[in-house]
């Protein structure tokens, strides 16, 4: 499969509105039960080790950090090959349940291993001598590492059946969704969890946990999926050999391993940024128990504030771009929260700081799943989030096993090089990816930047949508003439065609406008002037698509309401005829009409266009220089634009 291959859905289209979709809205709320309990066993184990009173807090949440996430490097392979082999829900429930029964015998676990231990054990002596009741930590990691174990069981199955149970123009948006109510879970988790084990003990919270698995289990068995199809082709080969060919198929695919590689990366950086939180709160912003939830609860607010912009957004914003902008954005965040660690110049400083990363994190996180969900076919699906979540939780492990392992001596006070650090890192790693895409465009460095930023803005705010096939040629010289209603319109153009790069004539004025002339002059466009014969200007066409260019033209020659009959100007058919290019019609509508110019760049629009097919022109053959053909050519070209024209517009 060629990497930038969009698989066909392998199931009936669901639903148009992701919201009236059954399975989709099972899967979220299951997602955000089981996610609503994850953080309270965590906040429990902190209290039962009085982080906060300790100048190795950073350690301890490494260390809670670590044990939950190294089932995922342990058997992120195996359960990915397992996701692609048995039912992916049935998979999902048995880990929801186990998880639960771990949750209820939580309390007496512990009770059996220090009295099994006694203390004998350097797993469980006692971490201070004047502290008899608080064990080693490690000992807390215990029941983390078996519930990651079947966290690490649920995971790709869930992110290999969502792109099944919704449409391929939704995967941006479901991705969002449901990545958003993971941050929202993890808030009231965060806060209530600390409030629970201040009022009750740690107990409670392990009880509520359990409650929320097998909340998480029931909605999961209300799910019907479809059934599975292009699984039965050779991709689905028993033990070790269906998981390495799972691996090999990654190896041999440079954007799943790019896109591994990024969340590699971000994944490092929250393993860091997780673990300095105790500190942060103990040392810089001088609080307790509580506060590390409120702090880890900002963090959560930036990945739903981040998610929430993905899922509005939808498909506006493409997910490469997503993924290299956000990698230099939560770089910066960190290297700006090592700037208040450092000054300690206030809580609101550093909860912005939090809350930046968590934005640009979760727009790392859907942008990398969303893209995956995409370009891989269903039957390998599962092994590739396994793969995912081996290379990516062995970047958190490193990290938080650096950080934790060790017993450093007063680590506390290196929280500001340590965000310096990782906030190098992910702006170089942004800056990086930027390039590289850039680089792989169909142009130039500048041009793909343009094109890129030009594309955003018009799916975002103009809304524009491009009815039909383009039906531009891939190669040689093109004459697309299209109706003139407003100055988005040759943005709308150059937004809905996407292998060829449009310059456009441009009144001379437009061009010597100081910052938007520099554009003019970057995409090529040629100036003419509004009146009289521009020799120069024909030429300088004639010299455009000699060189195998696509040129932009309004054939009515300036902005018209929509009430006003068309008025030709006959240039459009001159170049045509000489320069033997083909004749694209495109019709443009739902962009409100005005000559103003800044205007409609201010307003939402729903802007569409549709494209037909070229123009044969063969009828004016030997009459190239003829004044009258090229009137003819030109009543012609507008013609074909109108018959485009729909009922409704």
């Amino acid at each position: 499969m060629s990497d930038a291959a969009t698989p066909a859905p392998s199931h009936a289209d669901p639903p148009t509105s992701i919201f009236r979709n059954r399975n989709f809205i099972l899967l979220w709320c299951a997602y955000t039960s089981s996610a609503l309990g994850d953080h309270l066993s965590e906040m429990a184990l902190l209290d039962m080790q009085e982080a906060t009173q300790r100048d190795d807090s950073t350690r301890i949440g490494a260390i809670i950090l670590f044990a939950f996430m190294l089932p995922f490097f342990l058997f992120g392979p195996a359960m990915g090959w397992l996701a692609d082999r048995l039912p992916r829900k049935w998979i999902m429930v048995a880990a929801d349940l186990i998880r639960a029964v771990l949750m209820f015998s939580l309390a007496a676990l512990f009770v059996l291993l220090f009295a099994a231990f006694d203390g004998t054990a350097w797993l469980l002596r006692p971490s201070t001598p004047d502290a008899h009741a608080i064990y080693s930590p490690w000992v807390y990691a215990i029941p983390l590492f078996l519930t990651g174990l079947f966290a690490a069981m649920f995971s790709p199955s869930r992110a290999a059946m969502l792109p099944t149970l919704i449409r391929v123009d939704q995967i941006v948006r479901g991705n969002g969704l449901m990545n958003a109510m993971g941050p929202i879970a993890s808030i009231v988790s965060f806060v209530v969890g600390a409030h629970l084990v201040a009022a009750y003990g740690p107990a409670v919270n392990f009880r509520v946990d359990a409650a929320t698995f097998l909340a998480s289990a029931a909605l999961i068995l209300c799910i019907r999926p479809p059934k599975r199809s292009g699984s039965l082709h050779g991709s689905h080969r028993k033990g070790r050999e269906g998981i390495l060919q799972g691996l090999d198929y990654c190896r041999t695919h440079r954007r799943v391993i790019e896109l591994i590689l990024f969340t590699v990366v971000f994944w490092s950086a929250a393993g860091v940024v997780r673990s300095i939180i105790p500190a942060l709160v103990g040392h810089v912003f001088g609080g307790g128990i509580t506060d590390i939830g409120y702090y880890q609860a900002t963090l959560g607010i930036g990945m739903l504030t981040g998610a929430a912009l993905l899922a509005a957004l939808g498909d506006a914003l493409r997910s490469e771009i997503a993924i290299s902008w956000s990698l230099i954005g939560a770089g910066l965040a960190a290297v700006w929260l090592a700037l208040v660690s450092f000054l300690r110049i206030g809580q609101f400083s550093g909860g912005l700081g939090l809350f930046l990363l968590g934005l640009f994190g979760s727009a790392i996180l859907v942008s990398a799943h969303a893209l995956l969900q995409k370009i891989v076919p269903d039957c390998f699906r599962g092994r590739v989030f396994g793969v995912m979540d081996v290379a990516s939780v062995g970047g958190l492990l490193a990290a938080t096993g650096a950080l934790g392992i060790p017993r450093w001596t007063g680590i506390d006070r290196f929280v500001p090089s340590l965000l310096i650090l990782t906030g190098t890192a992910l702006v170089a790693c942004g800056i990086f990816a930027t390039i590289v895409r850039l680089r792989r465009g169909r142009f130039s460095l500048s041009i793909n930047f343009w094109k890129n930023l030009n594309e955003f803005y018009c799916r975002a705010w103009v809304r524009v949508e491009r009815v039909g096939p383009c039906t531009i040629p891939a190669a040689g010289p093109v004459i697309v003439a299209a109706n003139h209603r407003s100055p988005l319109d040759p943005f709308a153009l150059i937004a809905t065609c996407p292998n060829r790069f449009l310059s456009f004539l441009i009144a001379r004025e437009y061009a010597e406008i100081p910052v938007f002339g520099r554009l003019v002059r970057m995409i090529e466009c040629v100036a003419v002037n509004r009146t009289g014969v521009d020799t120069a200007s024909v030429k300088a066409a004639l010299r455009h698509l000699a060189n195998g260019r696509c040129l932009g033209i309004f054939p009515e020659g300036r902005i018209r309401s929509d009430d006003e009959p068309p008025r030709l100007r006959e240039g459009v058919g001159l170049l045509a005829l000489r320069s033997g290019a083909t004749v694209v019609p495109a019709y443009i509508w739902g962009i409100h009409n005005s000559p103003n110019i800044l205007k409609p760049f201010m307003r939402r629009h729903r802007a569409k266009v549709r494209y037909g097919p070229p123009i044969n022109l063969a009828a004016f053959d030997g009459r190239l220089r003829d004044r009258q053909a090229a009137r003819e050519a030109a009543e012609l070209i507008m013609t074909r634009i109108m018959a485009l024209k729909p009922a409704d517009a």
